[in-house]
């Protein structure tokens, strides 16, 4: 009996020894039943942004345009005439005070060689006059007739003299001949055109502006004017506004306004060739109850409409968190934007999709640009 009682001590003893050892490899369950887990990271959400602007005191629009010289005339002889010399070619350049045509100029010499026998004539006649006049000789009836004589004479001879130079046509200033509208040999008549010269040291561009631009200001409401070429495409060159046509077309209803601007290195632009004019037009202030609010734009898709019909925006931090909801007072649309006159600042960020699902316990953040989905 004494025996039966230490064996089952002992089975015991090695029961508990060998529990101890298997607990460090298996563990203890009910340890691992009682340990917290760690909560789900939550995740933030990417939404498409857009960054607040202020708002601009004008708008930029762009205008169709044609090239035209800055200088253009038609030149003509004052008298009729054969031509004898035309050898001004189209499309070169000339000095000023170059010969381009002249008129067989023969018989304007042979009327002013009789002109100048008339005042040669008439000048000794009031010489005589005047010595006899000293002594009385002479009436004063008979010498005041004998100087009449000699003004008629001279002012003919200065008539005569312009029609020799007239017989000449000279460049008036430096150009480029755009157009020969006659042929050598050919009889002309005075005043009609015989070439068109056009200075190209300057360009002009015009264009057509809607008569209510014009009435808000005229030219002062045009600003930093610049000019895109159709033939090259890329670059805009500066230029300035000239001048523009009181009367307006009246098929159209808009006046011609011209741009001034200096040739374009590198490019050869001629008069007839087609451009574009982009410039700052002015815009009628908008009526705010804040004189020093900051009027700002949105894009339209990012104002939305509570029930109470008030307007409001997400405003969402730069590096993420929760949105924020911004009432703000809305103002026009003006080119796809709606203006804010108040209740944001510039460099503020809003969202501008899925605005009706965004919480402002629901963490947020700008989506990249270029990404899709949580990537963003």
């Amino acid at each position: 009996m004494t025996i039966m009682r230490k064996r089952t001590a002992a089975g015991l003893t090695g029961l508990a020894a060998l529990t101890a050892l298997a607990l460090p490899l298996y563990g203890d369950w009910s340890s691992e039943a009682t340990t917290p887990q760690p909560a789900a990271t939550e995740v933030t959400r990417p939404v498409p942004t857009a960054v607040v602007t202020r708002d601009t005191p004008w708008v930029t629009r762009d205008f169709p345009g044609s090239v035209r010289a800055n200088r253009r005339v038609e030149l003509a002889f004052d008298l009729d005439g054969l031509l004898v010399e035309l050898d001004a070619r189209e499309g070169h350049a000339v000095a000023a005070g170059t010969v381009l045509a002249r008129l067989d100029d023969r018989d304007a010499r042979n009327a002013l060689s009789a002109a100048q026998a008339r005042f040669d004539d008439a000048r000794r006649t009031l010489d005589r006059a005047r010595e006899l006049r000293g002594q009385r000789m002479v009436s004063e009836s008979e010498y005041d007739k004998a100087r009449a004589t000699l003004d008629i004479a001279q002012a003919e001879l200065q008539a005569r003299e312009k029609a020799v130079t007239d017989t000449v046509l000279r460049a008036p200033f430096d150009g480029v001949v755009a157009a020969r509208h006659l042929e050598n040999h050919e009889r002309v008549t005075a005043g009609q055109a015989v070439l068109s010269l056009q200075d190209g040291s300057r360009i002009e561009v015009v264009i057509q502006v809607p008569e209510r631009l014009i009435a808000q200001g005229g030219l002062e409401a045009l600003h930093n004017p610049r000019v895109r070429f159709d033939v090259e495409g890329r670059r805009w060159f500066a230029a300035r506004t000239h001048e523009y046509r009181l009367q307006p077309d009246q098929a159209t209803r808009t006046y011609d306004l011209t741009i001034a601007l200096a040739p374009p290195p590198g490019i050869n632009i001629l008069p007839g060739m087609n451009a574009t004019v982009r410039t700052d037009i002015d815009q009628p202030p908008v009526a705010t109850g804040a004189p020093t609010e900051v009027i700002t734009r949105v894009p339209s898709e990012a104002v939305w409409r509570d029930a109470d019909g008030a307007c409001h925006v997400w405003v969402v931090p730069e590096a993420g968190g929760t949105p924020r909801r911004v009432r703000v007072e809305p103002g026009p649309l003006r080119d796809g934007q709606m203006l804010i006159l108040s209740g944001l600042r510039p460099g503020q960020r809003v969202a501008v999709a899925g605005l009706r699902a965004l919480r402002e316990d629901l963490p947020v953040r700008p989506r990249l640009a270029g990404k899709r989905g949580l990537e963003g």
